[in-house]
């Protein structure tokens, strides 16, 4: 075929806008490792002198559970206006016991939940008053973790039966889950997560190492760090993280639970691939990264590590002093190596990572709004009267 100079001109420009048209969509897409941007947009400001810790949030409902350190619990709305305060830590005809509650959620948008201290659930109106006691569904007590900034336990309406799905250590004895004796077998055999009716007490065990977790897949032992779950806002599915390795489950929760989609999670700070270990050694240390929070809300999944103290120079420390926790060697080594980090999932896709919040605190709570709550209360940078949690919105 014979071009003429018109022709020629012509497709070059053509060539040059594919071309253009192609780079351009090569640099807006962007890296599952791509800093994140936050904005601080707000506070909830609470009017209490003992320090605060947010439970729960209900944004429809404009409300937020918050628990003090005397164990004392408290409704507020979204502006921190007290709603009601309950003491319920006694034993009378409305109380859950003298020691409290491991934590509280809300049951819909009339009720909360309180999980006692491995003997029941108690499910209360917002007035305080006790609508009923569940037996706790586990029977012996072999292990206990007490989290600060998460509670493990998600309860939700299911047509019209009360439900809860969560964690718990419990269902398993020390003989049944030795690993020198089931090696990797351990991830077939042993849960911590369960679905349990509080109306039938009908308690599922589900799976907390799915078939296609790395580990499990290629059979490696890489020791006995279960899973968290946490529930999404709207109640119809939820997220399981095992606390090692680099993949997020998202389940849907119908009357079968069903695997919708794996993701595969990454950040420069943590290795894809926990390493191999001997069963024999499960309880050494070690300096791998294992998660440590899951937070589901509206269109975003947030994971949190920490980084730790290198295995070297923990086995230093322990030299020093039977109780290095306490020397000031290791807290010098905490402040340096252990920070936190975060891996941001979008719609079930890594979309990027946050590698310091832009205010102090703890991550307690993610909204369907994409609006993170940071915790300032237990160690600010300045004292004051009465708690501040930020408000920061995540960007994208």
């Amino acid at each position: 075929m014979k071009y003429t100079y018109k022709t020629i001109v012509t497709a070059t420009i053509f060539n040059l806008i594919i071309l253009s048209c192609s780079q351009s969509n090569e640099e807006s897409i962007s890296s599952p490792i791509d800093l994140v941007e936050l904005e601080l947009i707000d506070s909830l400001v609470i009017d209490e002198l003992s320090i605060l810790r947010i439970q729960d949030i209900d944004v429809d409902a404009g409300k937020v559970l918050l628990v003090s350190n005397n164990k004392n619990l408290f409704l507020t709305d979204l502006q921190g206006e007290k709603l009601q305060s309950y003491e319920l830590n006694n034993d009378g005809p409305d109380g859950l016991g003298r020691n409290g509650a491991f934590g509280y959620k809300f049951l819909d948008k009339d009720k909360f939940v309180a999980q006692g201290l491995m003997t029941s659930y108690f499910i209360y109106d917002l007035s305080g008053k006790q609508l009923k006691k569940v037996p706790y569904n586990a029977k012996e007590l072999y292990r206990i973790t007490i989290y600060n900034n998460r509670t493990t336990f998600h309860p939700y309406m299911k047509d019209g039966q009360m439900m809860m799905i969560g964690e718990e250590l419990n269902f398993f004895s020390a003989e049944e889950s030795d690993p020198k004796t089931l090696g990797v077998g351990y991830y077939e055999k042993i849960s911590n997560v369960y679905r349990y009716n509080l109306d039938t007490e009908e308690n599922e065990i589900l799976e907390s190492y799915p078939a296609s977790w790395e580990p499990r897949a290629n059979q490696r032992f890489v020791g006995i760090n279960l899973s968290f779950v946490t529930l999404h806002d709207t109640k119809k599915s939820y997220a399981l993280l095992p606390l090692t390795g680099s993949q997020l489950f998202i389940y849907d929760l119908g009357e079968e639970i069903s695997l919708r989609t794996e993701v595969q999670l990454q950040h420069p700070e943590r290795p894809g691939l926990p390493p191999t270990i001997s069963p024999d050694n499960s309880g050494k240390y070690s300096d791998y990264p294992a998660f440590g929070n899951v937070l589901y809300a509206g269109d975003y999944c947030l994971i949190q590590f920490n980084s730790r103290i290198p295995e070297s120079q923990m086995n230093e420390l322990r030299a020093l002093s039977e109780q290095y926790w306490n020397s000031d060697e290791y807290k010098e080594a905490a402040k340096k190596f252990i920070k936190p980090y975060y891996i941001l999932v979008k719609n079930g896709k890594q979309i990027g990572i946050i590698n310091e919040m832009p205010v102090n605190g703890t991550v307690e709570f993610l909204d369907k709004n994409g609006i993170i709550y940071i915790n300032d209360n237990t160690n600010p940078e300045e004292e004051r009267d009465y708690n501040v949690f930020y408000k920061v919105k995540i960007v994208d």
